[in-house]
């Protein structure tokens, strides 16, 4: 039996994105394959919100601000929505899908009855979850497109995007709430 090892990289899209908003957080992605990078920007994200633990879990850096436990939540909220996406468009289903409400999702998501801890442990399973999912895609369904909030994306762009969407917030709770 002869086993057959390839170069498994998912390298960032090299085609145009439908959306400006959408590829700005793809160039704010950091490296150069999408399973690295999202180790690395998942250790990244731990550092950065364990060491707000007891200090600046509900700081709010103006009014009407979300909390530093509101950011972490909405990341993992869109993640976990990027990742159902990017599911359904690597199974070739072209289904149009809506977009989502952050600041609904913020007003209900939870997060005053939660400790900061436990939204850290909560962020390192969900992105273990994403690791896996775009780790079992194969090659050819990367690059799948479908519909989303009235834009096209592809399983490719989505793992980009939440990595850089990640970064974006990171850079945001680093320059306004430490």
């Amino acid at each position: 039996m002869v086993l057959i090892i390839f170069d498994a990289m998912i390298k960032k899209p090299n085609y145009p994105i439908e959306s400006d908003y959408f590829a700005g957080y793809v160039k704010k992605a950091k490296g150069t394959d999408l399973i690295n990078s999202l180790e690395a920007n998942l250790m990244d994200t731990q550092e950065l919100y364990q060491g707000l633990i007891g200090r600046k879990e509900t700081y709010q850096y103006a009014k009407g601000k979300w909390t530093v436990k509101q950011v972490l939540q909405h990341i993992i909220d869109t993640e976990r929505i990027f990742c159902y996406r990017a599911l359904r468009m690597a199974r070739q289903d072209k289904t149009a899908l809506p977009g989502y409400e952050e600041d609904d999702y913020a007003a209900n998501d939870g997060t005053a009855n939660r400790s900061l801890a436990d939204l850290i442990t909560e962020f390192h399973q969900v992105r273990m979850a994403t690791i896996s999912l775009f780790d079992s895609f194969a090659s050819d369904a990367l690059d799948f497109e479908g519909e989303a909030r009235n834009t096209v994306f592809t399983p490719r762009i989505v793992g980009w995007l939440l990595v850089g969407h990640a970064e974006h917030h990171n850079n945001v709770v680093t320059e306004k709430y430490t």
